[in-house]
């Protein structure tokens, strides 16, 4: 008999323990659990809609409103920073990853999932340019960030994300980090150099 060298399919038909939708699932349980007040869900790095759909899945009729920051026209060029670790992860370049327009994915999250219009919100541009100016009464007016995710690839603009959301966290908020991995794991490249210690 042949020695079998492949993993199970068990996983792939039970639902992998790390598969973001079970993650959701438990932070819901989480928030639930904690009673967290009213709040918010946000996301850096929208692409296509399929993560938001994922949390609206999970969090709906928990979390108030969902918004999403996006240039929706792929990753922006590589700062001095970024540009040190290319070459272990090559596969990001300026406009890769870019999504489909703008209103294309709106209506992907709205149709998949049943999310209201009045419950998402979608903000076009890019990082360093849209979240400096950005009024963050409209966040404060549905409460608090309860899940933050950030999946934007590069240490820029995971600083840009976390510079915005430094005063918006408070004790209970998950933040996610989609990329911490990425860079072969090291912590002096991409999103591991770029988050920092939070004191709510």
């Amino acid at each position: 008999m042949p020695k079998v060298t492949k993993p199970s399919i068990l996983p792939l038909i039970n639902g992998d323990i790390l598969k973001r939708t079970n993650l959701f699932r438990w932070i819901r349980e989480y928030i639930e659990a904690m009673s967290m007040p009213d709040g918010y869900y946000i996301e850096f790095g929208v692409l296509n809609g399929e993560c938001m759909i994922d949390a609206y899945r999970q969090f709906r009729g928990r979390i108030q409103h969902y918004f999403g920051f996006d240039s929706f026209e792929g990753l922006p060029s590589l700062s001095t920073e970024d540009q040190k670790a290319a070459k272990y992860s090559p596969i990001f370049h300026k406009g890769n990853y870019c999504s489909m327009p703008l209103e294309f994915v709106k209506q992907n999250i709205l149709s998949s999932c049943r999310m209201q219009e009045d419950e998402l919100t979608l903000v076009k541009g890019m990082f360093s340019e849209v979240l400096p100016s950005y009024d963050k009464k409209c966040l404060r007016r549905v409460g608090v960030p309860l899940v933050i995710y950030i999946d934007c690839d590069l240490y820029s603009s995971t600083v840009d994300a976390i510079n915005f959301i430094d005063e918006l966290a408070v004790t209970g908020t998950w933040i996610l980090f989609d990329d911490y991995w990425t860079y072969r794991g090291s912590p002096f490249h991409g999103q591991q150099k770029g988050h920092p210690s939070f004191s709510c």
